[in-house]
């Protein structure tokens, strides 16, 4: 009989004792953000590497958002050059979502120009 009341006992000490644990426990969120920055840096570097912002201008816009593409094809993110001036997601009414931007500057027509590159979804 000790030995059944002994093993009531620890059974509740345990539930008990694990129930408090798990309401103290804090929900650890996982910051990805470090993450998201460094894919967009990779994606603008790829562009770099290949050559996508030689000559850079209007009349290569339509080259450029085919590259935007093949990089949304491979990573399933949309990319954007200064919102949508350039984008790789046109189409209707549907909202996008920026995980991450980076100011870079470009050559536009032989002029300096700052802009503004994101992912998202």
């Amino acid at each position: 009989m000790q030995t059944f009341e002994a093993l009531v006992s620890f059974l509740f000490f345990v539930f008990l004792s694990s129930y408090l644990l798990g309401l103290t426990e804090e929900q650890r969120h996982v910051d990805d953000s470090l993450y998201r920055i460094q894919l967009a840096e990779d994606a603008w570097r790829v562009l770099y590497l290949r050559g996508s912002f030689e000559d850079f201008g209007p009349n290569k816009r339509a080259q450029l958002e085919e590259e935007l593409d093949t990089i949304e094809e491979e990573t399933a993110l949309c990319v954007f050059i200064d919102g949508v001036f350039m984008t790789s997601c046109r189409g209707g009414s549907q909202e996008h979502q920026l995980t991450a931007s980076l100011r870079k500057t470009v050559l536009y027509d032989g002029e300096p120009r700052n802009v503004t590159f994101s992912i998202g979804s």
